[in-house]
């Protein structure tokens, strides 16, 4: 009876060793030194160890199951996008925008493998952008490709992502990116008809919550298991005839990985007060000639919301001015989606302040102000704050400095005023 207990318990620790292994290199076991959380096998910076759970009314939770409790994705694609992470991640990176949605393009059109099919198109069947027999180029050789075309073809995808199907939209926010997707796709007629046979909206319906590419198993209504209307195109231009199959849509897989707004309360577990001023002050030194040295509560918090592995360096470790603000909403609490980074020729952080309908303009005098309030001109932005009822601006400067507290100065001749709508 012992020697089988011996053997029992031998045959446990290979098991639990053998999978550590393949989930996360040994060497990184080793180096750890800071608290890391685990989501579907994916690792992220955590700087305070706490835990992340998924918040209510997602349609995946934070154990990577669907509505009915079996998995999104299977622990071989698992290994497979955690393999794949660092070229998603460095393509995301440069394109500044979430990597989630790389890799599930990657799932959905190459099943997360490294080679060219056969139809000469490319691991993520971008057709002619990566050479694939149209306007001239050559098909690409089907089989296995290397690293550096694996990541060639990442960077193309990620330049779409941001320039051609994503152009317009903010790729931090749901909504937007269920209709990316829906648009990546093809925006299908049957498929609006068929969210609004469902008692979607119009709005809802033409963002693809009827597409299963979009939205398949998200619930018993788009599981074909469950509702046998529940359909889908097959071909090209063919008509919507057959029952959707059963993989996971786009959305359901990024949602897993943790790109969900909706998702992860983990993209605001830091401050979380609901106090732009408050939250301000506790990131920002309290006088200038830090430089590009940011404080560690600045540190904490660029990487609570996602900022300190999102956008070009100076964004990164905060010394941008767009990085700063964007911090501030995010990490208080009280926008999780305020949009980073470009102030500059009317930028995607400009845009979002003059054009979201979340803010409305202000007088630009010390009179008029209340903390909070955020100054913006066509290459800065910066937000006025108070310390002791005294009035005076947090900012940062690109490549120049990390988030500070100066002194109020008069720029109305240049700089516009907008006050968040909830702040009124």
């Amino acid at each position: 009876m012992k020697n089988i207990l011996k053997r029992l318990f031998y045959l446990c620790a290979v098991v639990i060793f053998t999978t550590l292994s393949i989930v996360t290199p040994v060497s990184a076991l080793k180096e750890k030194t800071w608290d890391m959380y685990d989501l579907n096998y994916i690792y992220y910076y955590d700087p305070e160890g706490e835990e992340c759970t998924p918040t209510s009314g997602s349609v995946v939770s934070g154990d990577n199951t669907l509505y009915n409790g079996d998995p999104v994705l299977s622990t071989s694609s698992l290994q497979k996008i955690a393999e794949n992470k660092p070229f998603y991640e460095k393509s995301a990176n440069k394109y500044n925008i979430p990597w989630q949605i790389i890799a599930t393009l990657h799932y959905r059109e190459a099943g997360l493998n490294r080679y060219n099919p056969s139809n000469g198109q490319g691991a993520y069947q971008l057709y002619s952008y990566t050479g694939g027999g149209k306007n001239g180029n050559a098909f690409l050789p089907a089989g296995p490709i290397s690293d550096d075309e694996f990541q060639r073809q990442t960077d193309i995808v990620a330049k779409l992502i941001r320039d051609n199907y994503g152009a317009g939209l903010n790729l931090n926010t749901d909504d937007d990116v269920k209709l990316f997707f829906f648009r990546y796709n093809g925006t299908a007629s049957s498929y609006i008809s068929q969210a609004r046979d469902l008692g979607f909206s119009e709005a809802e319906a033409r963002r693809g919550e009827g597409s299963p590419y979009v939205m398949n198993l998200a619930d018993e209504k788009r599981d074909s298991r469950k509702n046998p209307n529940w359909k889908q195109i097959t071909h090209d231009g063919g008509a919507m005839t057959d029952p959707a199959n059963l993989q996971p849509g786009a959305f359901i897989i990024f949602s897993s990985l943790g790109g969900s707004s909706g998702f992860s309360s983990c993209t605001n577990s830091g401050a979380g007060n609901g106090d732009l001023n408050k939250t301000a002050l506790e990131l920002a030194w309290p006088e200038h000639g830090h430089g590009l040295n940011a404080r560690d509560t600045y540190k904490t918090a660029l990487a609570d919301v996602g900022l300190s592995n999102y956008g070009d360096y100076y964004a990164r470790i905060g010394a941008s001015c767009d990085a700063f603000v964007a911090t501030v909403f995010r990490y208080s609490g009280v926008d999780p989606n305020f949009v980073c980074c470009g102030v500059s020729n009317h930028g995607a952080t400009w845009n979002y302040v003059v054009n979201s309908g979340k803010f409305v303009e202000v007088p630009n005098n010390a009179s008029s102000l209340k903390p909070g309030d955020i100054r913006l001109s066509n290459g800065h932005i910066e937000m006025y704050v108070e310390v002791d009822g005294v009035g005076k601006i947090a900012s940062a400067s690109y490549g120049s400095r990390t988030g500070e507290i100066g002194p109020f100065y008069d720029n109305s001749a240049t700089f516009k005023a907008y006050r968040w709508k909830g702040n009124q």
